[in-house]
């Protein structure tokens, strides 16, 4: 049996929470490229009023408040509590005034209408629940002429940790994140961006390759610091190890020595609202 939309998001509130530490070591030197990618193209510059959702650490809103500078706003927003706490404690810490975060899940934004120029979201639109309903909140909080970029993991035949959702599925007897690389596919984010009112969505997409040092770490960047992460830590040790071990062989043929170079994907999509 699934999950209703609200258990779900229930669900990745608490896989979130339990995942700062090592989403810090592991995935912010990978994300932060992609979070420059995505203010870029968002249109973000001096005074902008931006939202970026799914923040996490908040990494990308960082990047956007060096842009937008004192006469801007950046307001950075996630389902996770303590992603909230963190990237508050990040702002604090460079310094940036003109920078906030509060939670608010994507997909109903307590924001009003029409009061960003741009929004961003870095590899969190796989997350929604659903997927239309957060576009269209993006769309809403949009003030006329303005831009969404957001980034996702790409075609499921190309993003190498792909064999993590079956691996965890079989062990939970349900799907997890069944529509996880449902915007990957060639066209289908232009065209969701286009059914939530947005108009001139394009998409981009990027070959990008993971590395990870040890086995360890490899295991860690998806199940502690990742979508697997709440279902992971409610299994006993002998669950775990079994998921890790046929995680760590589903990467075999991307080995390099006592580590992985593992391929995957990326698909930038931009937009605008009239």
């Amino acid at each position: 049996m699934g999950l209703t939309d609200d258990e779900y998001r229930r669900v990745m509130r608490k896989g979130w929470n339990l995942t700062p530490a090592v989403y810090d070591r592991l995935w912010i030197p990978v994300l932060r490229e992609y979070s420059i990618g995505c203010v870029e193209r968002a249109g973000v510059r001096s005074g902008s009023r931006v939202l970026d959702v799914a923040t996490g650490p908040g990494t990308a809103a960082l990047v956007a408040a060096e842009r937008v500078g004192d006469g801007g706003s950046v307001l950075g927003v996630d389902i996770s509590d303590r992603f909230v706490e963190v990237a508050a404690a990040a702002a604090a810490a460079a310094g940036h005034h003109n920078l906030h975060f509060e939670r608010h899940p994507m997909e109903k934004l307590a924001l009003p209408d029409r009061s960003f120029d741009a929004v961003t979201c870095v590899l969190g639109l796989m997350y929604a629940a659903p997927v239309s309903a957060a576009l269209e909140e993006l769309a809403r909080v949009l003030a006329p002429g303005g831009r969404l970029a957001a980034c996702v993991w790409g075609k499921r035949d190309r993003c190498c940790f792909r064999e993590m959702f079956p691996i965890l599925g079989q062990r939970l007897q349900l799907d997890v994140c069944p529509l996880f690389f449902a915007l990957g596919v060639p066209g289908a984010f232009a065209a969701a961006l286009e059914r939530a009112g947005f108009v001139d969505a394009r998409e981009e997409r990027v070959n990008v390759v993971l590395r990870w040092a040890t086995e360890e770490e490899a295991c860690a960047a998806i199940f502690d610091g990742g979508p697997g992460a709440f279902p992971f830590s409610i299994f006993p040790d002998e669950v775990r190890r079994a998921v890790c071990d046929e995680y760590i062989a589903s990467l075999e043929a991307y080995r390099l020595g006592e580590g992985f170079e593992a391929p995957a994907e990326f698909v930038y999509a931009s937009a605008r609202v009239e």
